[in-house]
C-alpha cells in the first residue's frame, strides 16, 4: 500500500510540473493579431495593403467606405491625407476618392469610433481625387503598372506589361510595343517605339514625388515626364495593380 501511495504521488508531481512548463510556454508567446478581440468578441486580424474607397473628414468624423464593401471604418489619418483631403473638398464631410495604404484594426473601446465595426490607421497617400472626377471605384487598373496624364495639351497614357498606349487630342491613339521599366534614382523609366507605319521614340519618366493636376486639382504620389519625339509634356501618374513593388 505504501509503494503504491508513493508512485501515485511522484505521478502527480510530474504532472503538475508539465502543467506548470506548458503554462509558462503559452505565456511566453507574443500575442498575434488573431488575439485582438472587437467590440462583438470577434477576433479581427490586421489586413494591411492598398484599399481604394470614400474618405469623409471633418469634425468628430472620419470614415472611410471601401469600394465594393458596405462597411464604414473608422479612420486615424496621416498628414498627407489629412492635407489632400482639405485641397480637394469643398466643405467638411464632402466625400473624396483616396487610395490609400493602411491597416484595419478593431474598433476603439471608446470615443466616436466606438460605434463603427472598425477601423483604418492610414499609413501613407497614393492618390485623391474629386468625388465628381474621373472613375472613382469603377477605374479599371488590374492590368494595368501605371497610367498617366496631363493637360494643356491634355494626354493620357496607360503602361501595361508589354506595351504603352497613348492618346491625345492632336496625335491619334497609338500603341508603343514594349514597355520594359528601368529603375532610376526616385522612380522608374519606359522607354518604347510606335508600332504605326512610322517609327515614333516615347519615353516615360516617373519619379516619385507629390503632384497636383493644374485642371481637376487631384493630388498624386508620381509625377510624369513625358517625352515624344521630342515634344515633352508633363503631369501626373499612379498605380495600377502590377506597378513593381505593389502590395
Amino acid at each position: 500500500m505504501r509503494s503504491f501511495t508513493a508512485a501515485a504521488a511522484a505521478a502527480a508531481a510530474a504532472a503538475v510540473l508539465v502543467l506548470i512548463a506548458c503554462s509558462t510556454d503559452v505565456e511566453d508567446q507574443p500575442d498575434s493579431p488573431q488575439d485582438f478581440e472587437g467590440e462583438a468578441g470577434q477576433p479581427m486580424p490586421s489586413q494591411d495593403g492598398v484599399l481604394s474607397g470614400m474618405l469623409v473628414m471633418g469634425p468628430e468624423l472620419r470614415t472611410f467606405k471601401p469600394c465594393a464593401e458596405e462597411t464604414e471604418l473608422w479612420v486615424i489619418p496621416v498628414e498627407s491625407v489629412q492635407r489632400a483631403y482639405e485641397e480637394i473638398a469643398r466643405e467638411a464631410y464632402a466625400p473624396v476618392f483616396v487610395e490609400v495604404d493602411g491597416v484595419r484594426e478593431a474598433a476603439p473601446a471608446a470615443g466616436f469610433g466606438a460605434d463603427y465595426p472598425g477601423q483604418l490607421r492610414l499609413v501613407a497617400l497614393l492618390r485623391a481625387e474629386s468625388a465628381d472626377e474621373g472613375f472613382r471605384c469603377g477605374e479599371e487598373l488590374s492590368d494595368v503598372l501605371f497610367k498617366a496624364s496631363g493637360q494643356e495639351p491634355f494626354w493620357h497614357l496607360r503602361v501595361f506589361a508589354d506595351r504603352i498606349s497613348l492618346a491625345t487630342p492632336d496625335i491619334p491613339p497609338t500603341i508603343f510595343a514594349g514597355a520594359r521599366p528601368t529603375l532610376l534614382e526616385n522612380g522608374w523609366r519606359f522607354e518604347s517605339l510606335s508600332t504605326g507605319p512610322e517609327s515614333v521614340q516615347l519615353r516615360l519618366d516617373l519619379s516619385r514625388e507629390q503632384c497636383s493636376d493644374s485642371m481637376t486639382g487631384s493630388v498624386y504620389t508620381w509625377m510624369a515626364t513625358l517625352d515624344i519625339g521630342g515634344d515633352v509634356r508633363r503631369g501626373c501618374a499612379w498605380e495600377g495593380a502590377l506597378a513593381p513593388g505593389r502590395r
